[in-house]
């Protein structure tokens, strides 16, 4: 429904991909968090006043910060708008994430402030009353929530906005933050014990763990993250049509803002091609995933030897690296002349994942088995590289 709602604001346009799809679905989607917003933090303001309720003042304040948030998500989508100049060559698109960012912070704030705040109404309580139709607006305001939620979850998957995720997060928190604030409603009915400040306290860290799971979501891609493994893999299904291509490998992604991603990644080519003939495989296969995927593609070419003698000691040291798993793929392996009289041999090996092992002893096991198998005929140069994307040869 929220897909179809968003296709048809976009009509006849359905490429997700495309800047003008993420504009109009940001400014709908932030307009309408916006028109939400003021609509329930006028209403939750002053049903909080009429039944003495600081949950619902926290509550309501809540959203009046939300409504900010909306504002900022969209003065975040017009401002990563604006082209690249002189002083930013890669455009402006990470404002974005700023954006998700600076939203995530307020979020925060507002939890400590209204800690304060409740904490205050347990050391000096009040009475909160029962107003049906208090209750039935707040009850509507859950409804209203859990669809701003959806929202925000669908269109930041479609578009890939990290603050429309952030967004969804906090209204997913405040659809059960205005749950634990009708316990004190509800209660007031059947007994006279005050339990307003200490829902304010739940509702208050309940707002502090969205803004914490929100500044995990937006924080990823300003400090950089691993490449999409969705499309790790779907490169690797394009170019294993490329017969002149084999174990593409080391993927890395620099991301500039969702309309402006640079991949980079390494391929093997057979050695006796010339550069002209390498280039020009390489150069075709960047502009056919450029226009399919809407990035930047940038792939390096690692020449490998076809010889007899070259694929024997390849197949032994991977048999002497590969077999307890901790090595998943074997790169860049190359045997060149030198002068000192012993060839020289080049090669990655690439870690599978070490979190909870110790990668120092991990990494000097590996060079062992390795230098057991070549030191005697070759001089080496060996690097150990982890593996971001979890994916091995092809």
């Amino acid at each position: 429904m929220i897909e179809n709602l968003i296709y048809f604001i976009n009509r006849p346009n359905k490429n997700t991909r495309d800047a003008l799809f993420r504009k109009k679905t940001g400014y709908f989607v932030s307009i309408t968090g916006i028109v939400f917003n003021i609509i329930l933090s006028v209403a939750k303001v002053l049903i909080g006043l009429f039944v003495h309720s600081i949950a619902i003042m926290a509550d309501a304040v809540n959203n009046i910060f939300d409504t900010i948030s909306s504002v900022v998500t969209l003065l975040g989508f017009k401002l990563s708008e604006k082209p690249a100049d002189k002083d930013h060559p890669y455009g402006h698109g990470r404002i974005e994430y700023i954006s998700g960012l600076l939203i995530s912070i307020i979020v925060i704030i507002i939890g400590l402030q209204f800690i304060k705040s409740s904490v205050l109404r347990i050391l000096n309580p009040d009475i909160v009353k029962f107003d049906h139709l208090s209750f039935f607006i707040m009850i509507l305001s859950i409804l209203v929530k859990v669809f701003i939620t959806i929202l925000n979850k669908k269109a930041g998957d479609m578009i890939d906005s990290k603050a429309m995720k952030a967004t969804s997060i906090d209204s997913l928190g405040d659809v059960f933050t205005t749950m634990v604030v009708i316990v004190p409603m509800i209660s007031s009915v059947f007994t006279k014990v005050q339990i307003d400040g200490y829902f304010g306290v739940i509702v208050s860290l309940m707002i502090i763990k969205n803004g914490i799971e929100m500044i995990k979501e937006t924080i990823g891609p300003i400090l950089g993250e691993e490449p999409d493994k969705e499309l790790v893999e779907m490169i690797h299904k394009d170019l294993d049509a490329e017969p002149l291509i084999k174990n593409v490998h080391d993927f890395h992604a620099h991301n500039y803002g969702p309309d402006n991603v640079y991949i980079s990644f390494d391929v093997e080519m057979p050695a006796h091609l010339t550069i002209e003939e390498a280039h020009n495989v390489i150069d075709t296969w960047e502009r056919i995933l450029e226009e399919k995927y809407n990035i930047t593609i940038i792939i390096h070419v690692d020449p490998y030897l076809e010889e007899d003698n070259c694929n024997e000691i390849y197949k032994k040291i991977e048999e002497a690296v590969k077999p307890d798993g901790s090595v998943v793929a074997l790169h860049d392996f190359r045997i060149v002349s030198s002068k000192s009289g012993k060839d020289l041999l080049l090669l990655d090996l690439v870690l599978n994942d070490m979190q909870g092992k110790d990668k120092e002893a991990l990494a000097d096991e590996m060079k062992k088995r390795f230098e057991k198998e070549v030191s005697k005929d070759f001089d080496y140069r060996l690097r150990i590289v982890p593996n971001f994307t979890n994916i091995g040869d092809e």
